[in-house]
């Protein structure tokens, strides 16, 4: 009878210790592993505030919409507009602007890029980011075939925290470089 007992006490702590292991798993935050930009150097203009990123690598100048229709786009790589600034940037008379540029524009906290290439929308709160939707949306012009190309970067577990939307940025500076070959 010994055995018996013993095998049931191996038993026991078995359990015990798959309970918490399983539990300790279970609650374990999911923690997601984001890839930060490590590409070549970057240049963006930037209508509003530069946003906060860990990539060295990425320079930003900010530019008011005044000078939008005048950038050169062989001394930036992309241009980056924010959210406090979406309204202005429907405008109609920068839709031509963004769908022609032979450089990426990207409206940061815009669910579309259609109130900013089509002339008759407007941005308003309906094109606003919301869970399910992109967060930042970016356009660019082939400027061999006339097409364009459209991107959209959601947030992950859509979650709007400074961990995710830097996460944003870091895909957005990848799909920068890839445009450039």
């Amino acid at each position: 009878m010994p055995i018996i007992n013993g095998n049931r006490l191996v038993l026991y702590f078995l359990l015990l210790s798959m309970t918490i292991i399983i539990s300790a798993c279970a609650h374990a935050p999911d923690k997601p592993d984001f890839e930060t930009y490590e590409g070549h150097s970057l240049k963006i203009a930037v209508v509003g505030e530069a946003p906060d990123v860990a990539e060295e690598q990425v320079e930003f100048r900010e530019v008011p919409f005044e000078e939008l229709p005048n950038i050169d786009s062989n001394s930036y790589d992309a241009v980056f507009i924010t959210e406090e600034n979406l309204t202005e940037a429907s405008e109609s008379q920068y839709a031509d602007l963004y769908s022609d540029s032979p450089i990426p524009f990207f409206f940061i906290g815009a669910k579309s890029h259609i109130p900013f290439t089509a002339e008759d929308a407007v941005y308003d709160d309906s094109w606003r980011w919301e869970p399910g939707n992109s967060y930042a949306v970016g356009i660019k012009r082939n400027q061999e075939d006339g097409s364009s190309k459209n991107w959209g970067f959601g947030l992950s577990n859509e979650e709007k925290t400074n961990e995710h939307i830097a996460d944003v940025y870091s895909r957005i500076f990848k799909i920068i470089e890839e445009t450039e070959t």
